[in-house]
């Protein structure tokens, strides 16, 4: 009777025993897992503030970080790279060469960007703001959704499509409509040639007039990329990876790139041979395409 018991015991010990073999292994794997998330979590902000990692813009990264450690919803950079700015919905941080970071409360921030002379501009739900100083100052009544700036002042395209080139006075250089609901702005090496993309649809202007080219893409666009040389775009076509063209814009000339292209979307300075993209809200240096 008591073997009887013992063997009758015995499996249900055996399974308990089982059933808990794997559970250090399992702590210990959630444990590694834990780390290594927490580890590539915590070392985003570094790599992309670490001017050793980036030298560009490492050190300005890392102005910008103390500034606006959060919640950053964009980027701007002046077109030689010298000063840089991020932006939450009613907050922008500028971080220049001194690496001390100016902070400016503006309430509906929608985008900013650099002109030639490295001023920053801010649109808002309401209002196109120029830096003057220290301070932001509004420049007419234009509510811009967008903007990109050029060598002599801003593009701004508001939402019904109004495109205007402002200068840096506030005077008018220039105007044309585009479809509305909003576009992408692009203006390219030397900050004299701009696209506008919306929809597939390309269309190029002189930067400052907003006098059109004449440019066929023979596909719906998914994004461009300006070359070096100023009067050059690299077109990518939709979908992703289908062919791709380099597009002369006087010319308008295309010739067809080897094999299909998978990007990653990038903007090449207006002033240095230099492409950026955005990392966690911050700008982080590009490959060139």
């Amino acid at each position: 009777m008591t073997t009887g018991r013992r063997n009758a015991r015995a499996p249900a010990r055996n399974t308990r025993a089982r059933s808990l073999r794997p559970w250090p292994l399992t702590l210990a794997t959630a444990a590694s897992l834990g780390l290594l998330l927490y580890v590539a979590t915590a070392s985003l902000p570094y790599l992309i503030s670490s001017p050793t990692t980036d030298p560009n813009f490492g050190a300005l990264n890392h102005c910008l970080g103390q500034a606006l450690p959060e919640a950053r919803l964009g980027w701007a950079v002046s077109p030689d790279a010298s000063r840089a700015a991020v932006y939450d919905s009613h907050r922008v941080a500028v971080c220049g060469p001194d690496r001390v970071a100016t902070q400016r409360d503006v309430a509906g921030i929608l985008a900013v960007t650099f002109d030639g002379a490295n001023r920053l501009w801010v649109a808002t739900g309401a209002r196109l703001l120029r830096e003057d100083g220290r301070a932001l100052k509004p420049v007419g009544d234009f509510a811009p959704v967008a903007l990109a700036g050029h060598a002599q002042g801003v593009l701004a395209l508001d939402v019904s499509g109004q495109l205007v080139s402002v200068a840096a006075d506030g005077a008018l250089l220039g105007q044309t409509q585009v479809p509305p609901g909003g576009g992408r702005l692009f203006v390219g090496a030397d900050n004299t040639l701009a696209a506008v993309l919306s929809e597939g649809t390309l269309r190029v202007y002189d930067a400052r007039t907003l006098a059109p080219y004449e440019v066929r893409p023979s596909c719906p666009v998914e994004t461009v990329w300006w070359l070096d040389a100023p009067e050059r775009l690299l077109i990518g076509c939709a979908p992703t990876g289908a062919p791709s063209f380099t597009l002369d814009v006087r010319t308008g000339g295309l010739e067809e790139t080897p094999g299909g292209r998978s990007l990653t979307p990038a903007r090449r300075l207006g002033s240095r041979s230099l492409y950026v993209q955005g990392c966690d809200g911050f700008p982080c240096t590009a490959p060139p395409p």
